[in-house]
């Protein structure tokens, strides 16, 4: 699908929307996309770059952005399409990404109200600047919940909680990917592409480059200590584990003694003490006697 929205007097907004065969050749005829640039834009697993075709004078950027629905097992990021024409700016979404039309259309609108002829890098930096800040929502939450769930383990320490921390770890894996992806992105943009903006318009970029690597920075802190704190959990339950073996070790053992003690009296032969009117007696304080000596040692070497 294809809908075009006026930008200035010279081009337009262009939003392709999962394109179907007769819209991707008046995608070729109008919109000056090419063949190449058109299956990179429309791949969902391509990853964050710039792509320019200097022959045709167009420009790609795959940009990875936070996708706010998703399941738990799906990744939390996916990239979309800002193809740069001579005139016009495309957008390249999908089922996943479509999200992103809303906030660039809201965009558009606000550019539109206070400038009268806005250019191409007045439309998009803003929308790669909320893009961007989109990021800081999902690791705060990541870090909130960390904090969570460590914080209940100071009380009991369970399994599932390293089930919670692996999925805040496999979240943070992609959205880190993604955002390593997009410093990259905008910092090759900007090498290639500051000397055609304006001082406000390279302020504007260097802003949202700030943002991009704000937010890397704070998904590598929050991956890092969640990691940490996910290993200090699992050597804590395999220490619980070692444990509980070395206990049921000396609790088997020492249930053990009684049945050897009886069986010796219970054969045919004649052993100390089988004839004495307290046989039965001793018997039972040898075996505490035995009990009360494996207790010790447990305490005092395995406790």
């Amino acid at each position: 699908m294809l809908s075009s929205v006026k930008i200035n007097n010279h081009g337009h907004w262009v939003s392709v929307f999962e394109p179907l065969p007769h819209e991707r050749e008046e995608l070729f005829s109008k919109y000056e996309v090419t063949q190449e640039l058109l299956d990179y834009a429309i791949d969902p697993y391509e990853k964050a770059r710039v792509e320019v075709d200097r022959d045709a004078g167009v420009a790609l950027l795959i940009f990875d952005v936070y996708v706010p629905i998703h399941s738990a097992s799906a990744p939390q990021t996916a990239p979309i399409g800002i193809m740069l024409t001579t005139n016009n700016v495309l957008t390249f979404t999908n089922a996943k990404t479509n999200f992103v039309n809303g906030i660039i259309a809201k965009q558009l609108k606000i550019l539109q109200s206070h400038q009268d002829e806005p250019d191409q890098f007045d439309f998009i930096l803003p929308v790669l600047y909320q893009l961007s800040t989109a990021y800081f929502g999902p690791i705060r939450r990541a870090d909130q919940q960390r904090q969570l769930i460590q914080q209940n383990l100071r009380g009991r320490t369970e399994h599932n909680a390293i089930s919670e921390f692996l999925e805040i770890e496999t979240g943070l894996v992609y959205i880190l990917i993604s955002l390593q992806g997009n410093v990259a992105l905008l910092q090759e943009f900007k090498r290639r592409y500051s000397s055609q903006m304006s001082r406000k318009q390279n302020n504007d970029l260097d802003d949202v480059i700030i943002e991009a690597q704000q937010g890397l920075e704070m998904a590598q802190m929050t991956s890092d200590v969640s990691a940490r704190v996910s290993d200090a959990y699992s050597k804590v339950l395999d220490s619980n584990l070692n444990r509980t073996m070395k206990f049921l070790t000396i609790y088997s053992i020492v249930l053990a003694i009684p049945p050897i003690i009886s069986g010796f009296y219970g054969e045919n032969v004649k052993l100390p003490l089988a004839n004495s009117p307290y046989a039965w007696q001793i018997t039972v304080l040898m075996t505490i006697g035995c009990i009360a000596a494996w207790l010790i040692f447990y305490r005092r070497w395995w406790h």
